[in-house]
């Protein structure tokens, strides 16, 4: 395998209890600088190593064939794509600034190239930095590679703008910051923590530090605007860092270091295309899921001791285990496809992810906490904060969008502040950096790129899957460097010989069936759709199938403009085609209440659908002309098929034709004062085109009736295109 891929492993000695790597400035010493265990065991052999994997090789192997060659050249076909718009579209990280900055000067493969073993923490992470940093400097001058797309060697240069991980990380390894407890502990302003007052005259040791905007009454005020925060440039960034390693005395170090929330120059400084902060933003999984982590404590009045004070946001225990029972319950009206199975949020929320948080947050609760405050305005407050992380989450953002999103998160933490925080020193707790960054939220995405670029869902991913690779309780981190080894030379393999159809990605247990599916390539009305098997033959002469055959007539009626019901009965086919399920191209599946005939434990429906069809707005005015306007349907799908039609002048068919069609049981629908669609009964059933489907919806029982589940930003595949008038005629 190495000599297929040219991958092996580069050495370094390093500390046995992972203080330090023995590397650049350090690579001569004997002993470690923090806890002086020796280098070396009495046979001259180190007694740990760190296994660095370069980059280089690896990403040279994804120009070696002309499939991924061709991916490869992403970045040079697209980084100019809104360059001269004018709305100021930001849709990839080229469009940031950081980006455009580093082109003035000069994704499905994860690619791995170290593991830090453990158990401890690392307390020198610059000197592991050190390899990596020193390989980013090589690959910034240009390495030859040859491009199978091209069939030509080129200089490739690799710049590594943009880091990502959860707020520790990133403090640690990246920026050596202290993050949490400095007087200053945003890296991207200069906002001042204040402490706890009684905490500093006990003389507690360390006083937690916390950053609300408006300080509590005898604190110094905060002259700094919640809406024009300055930033912390790359040159101050490193001039701060600067001053605290060439402070005079240890102790005057400390005092630096605690005042600038710095401890030394991080070595990716020097590196080109780095740009602190903004190389480095706050990652939005794990932001996400310390928001709503505390959000649910919160209002649960589980966070850190702190009582409703002058408000009554605090849901009570009852109320708290309604919520819990309703999240279970919903689970089986909510698609898989929306996300995992939501556990009970009253009672345990140890498996809690930030997956099941988004989801929780963003689809079940809008629901299930309506009326369930004391005051409208907390329940208005929680889903302002939905409808800011429903738009954070958007693929493409112009300047009108982003300057919305920028107000509305300054209204939701001026009120954040006001709710929980209260102006009360005793409640500082409230103000976390955590929330304080949601502030600089449209800057990360102006400066760095939009917030899906460097999230850490990939790494969390490629993480769980490295932990399975763990065969050895007693040498752990062998078995991990071993199976980042033979995954990583795999994939060089595969790039490198064009190998992607006979080497797969990783190891799998079994290899799935293939589905049956129909796809329909010609016609692009269909173009976004597939049907799924299993399928099967029905005959509409069936009687238990006459109803349904009067309402494809319907449908055909309406469709060609026929009016002759006996005509079009007679001249239907026989036999249609029916499937299991449709699927919206990379988007929702929707099932069938009768084609999808599964009986599974804990079986999650997804049969229920959005659709728009054309309404005449004017249809009780049978003297005008039509003017027919897209409406909103919701309705259970019963059947999903296939119908041949034949050439027939008569039924206004100028040609052979297939079709898809959906018999869907409506939903007698009506929008609550929240702007949620609900349902109590159904209503008629109807045959309707394919092309009409939208997406799939959850359904959340309240009551009497149900309340359908949206997900927000689902591609919109119902669109009309109506024709002139000239193209109508018959001239």
């Amino acid at each position: 395998m190495r000599a297929l891929s040219g991958l092996s492993f580069v050495l370094y000695d390093m500390c046995n209890n992972s203080c330090m790597l023995f590397a650049g400035k350090y690579a001569s010493l004997s002993r470690c600088t923090y806890c002086r265990h020796p280098r070396f065991r009495s046979n001259k052999k180190p007694f740990k190593q760190f296994h660095y994997l370069p980059f280089i090789p690896q990403v040279q192997a994804l120009y070696s064939n002309t499939i991924s060659a061709k991916t490869m050249r992403y970045r040079h076909d697209h980084h100019d794509d809104n360059t001269f718009r004018e709305d100021g579209r930001i849709s990839d990280v080229y469009d940031s600034v950081l980006y455009r900055n580093l082109r003035r000067s000069e994704w499905e493969n994860v690619i791995c190239i170290g593991l830090i073993p453990g158990p401890r923490k690392p307390k020198n992470f610059n000197s592991f930095m050190w390899v990596y940093s020193e390989e980013l400097k090589h690959a910034a001058r240009g390495v030859s590679t040859y491009d199978a797309e091209e069939d030509a060697l080129f200089p490739l240069h690799i710049y590594a703008p943009l880091g990502s991980g959860d707020m520790p990380a990133v403090a640690s390894a990246f920026s050596c910051t202290k993050n949490h407890n400095a007087k200053r502990p945003c890296r991207f302003c200069p906002i001042e923590a204040v402490p706890i007052k009684t905490q500093v005259r006990k003389k507690k040791k360390n006083p937690i530090h916390y950053v609300p905007m408006t300080r509590p009454p005898n604190y110094a005020p905060n002259s700094l605007d919640p809406g024009n925060l300055p930033t912390i440039s790359h040159a101050e960034f490193v001039h701060r860092a600067k001053l605290v390693d060439h402070a005079p005395t240890v102790s005057d170090r400390n005092e630096l270091s605690q005042l600038y929330g710095i401890n030394t120059t991080p070595i990716l400084a020097s590196v080109p295309g780095v740009s602190f902060p903004y190389s480095f933003p706050f990652d939005f999984m794990h932001l996400l899921e310390n928001l709503l982590k505390n959000y649910v404590k919160l209002i649960s009045g589980d966070f850190k001791g702190l009582k409703g004070g002058r408000e009554t946001y605090i849901l009570p225990n009852k109320v708290w285990k309604e919520i819990g029972a309703a999240t279970v319950a919903a689970n089986a009206t909510i698609p898989a496809s929306f996300g995992r199975r939501i556990p009970n949020i009253a009672e345990d929320r140890t498996y809690f992810t930030a997956e099941a948080y988004l989801v929780w947050f963003t689809l079940y609760a809008p629901i299930i906490l309506r009326n369930r405050f004391s005051r409208p305005k907390y329940y208005n407050h929680f889903m302002l904060l939905v409808g800011i992380i429903n738009r954070c989450l958007a693929i493409v953002t112009t300047r009108e969008e982003r300057a919305a999103l920028r107000r509305d998160i300054l209204a939701w933490y001026a009120e954040y502040e006001q709710i929980f925080y209260q102006f009360t020193a005793s409640r500082l707790p409230a103000c976390l950096i955590t929330v304080h960054a949601w502030l600089h939220v449209v800057d990360l995405i102006e400066q760095s790129g939009p917030l899906w670029g460097y999230w850490c869902w990939v790494m969390e991913r490629y993480c769980s899957r490295l932990l399975r690779a763990v065969s050895s309780r007693k040498y752990p981190y062998a078995s991990l460097n071993r199976r980042i080894l033979e995954t990583q030379s795999l994939l060089a393999i595969r790039n490198s010989f064009n190998l992607q159809d006979a080497l797969p990605r990783y190891t799998v247990a079994h290899q799935s069936r293939t589905q049956e599916s129909w796809e329909d390539e010609e016609k692009s009305q269909y173009s976004d759709l597939k049907l799924v098997g299993p399928s099967r033959i029905l005959r509409l002469d069936e009687d238990k199938l006459d109803s349904l055959k009067k309402r494809i007539a319907v449908h055909i009626m309406t469709r060609n403009g026929v009016a002759n019901r006996s005509l079009v009965l007679s001249s239907l086919p026989q036999k249609i085609l029916q499937w299991s399920k449709i699927q919206i191209k990379d988007g929702d599946i929707v099932s069938s209440l009768h084609g999808d005939n599964r009986q599974e434990e804990n079986q999650r429906t997804a049969n229920f659908c959005q659709y728009e069809l054309l309404v005449d707005a004017l249809a009780r005015n049978h003297d005008v002309a039509p003017v027919l306007d897209g409406k909103t349907f919701f309705g259970e799908v019963e059947r999903i098929f296939l119908m041949q039609l034949s050439r027939n002048p008569k039924l206004n068919q100028p040609k052979d034709e297939i079709i898809i069609l959906l018999d869907i049981h409506s939903c007698i629908t009506h929008t609550e004062a929240h702007g949620f669609f609900e349902y109590e009964r159904y209503g008629s059933r109807e045959v309707v085109d394919g092309s009409a489907l939208r997406a799939v919806v959850g359904r959340i029982r309240q009551g009497a009736g149900w309340t359908f589940v949206r997900r927000p930003g689902v591609f919109e595949h119902a669109t009309y295109a109506y024709e002139d008038e000239d193209t109508l005629s018959d001239d």
